[in-house]
């Protein structure tokens, strides 16, 4: 089973949680943002989206305590 949360801060939502604990294939919000994200650039730019860029910046943004 795979669960998907659209919810991109927090992260790691209660749905999320549970699903994980009990073996679900989890695909959360913030990897659906960063996804959306990465095809916009290519399609605007041609090149590659920095995608572990994106993926820092959107932690830290959603996250500033841990910077």
């Amino acid at each position: 089973m795979v669960v998907f949360d659209t919810v991109y801060n927090p992260e790691q939502t209660l749905l999320i949680k549970e699903a994980r604990s009990q073996g679900c294939a989890v695909a959360t919000g913030a990897e659906m943002f960063i996804r959306q994200a990465s095809l916009q650039f290519r399609l605007f730019t041609g090149q590659q989206a920095p995608v572990e860029l994106m993926r820092d910046t959107l932690r830290k943004a959603t996250n500033p305590a841990k910077t």
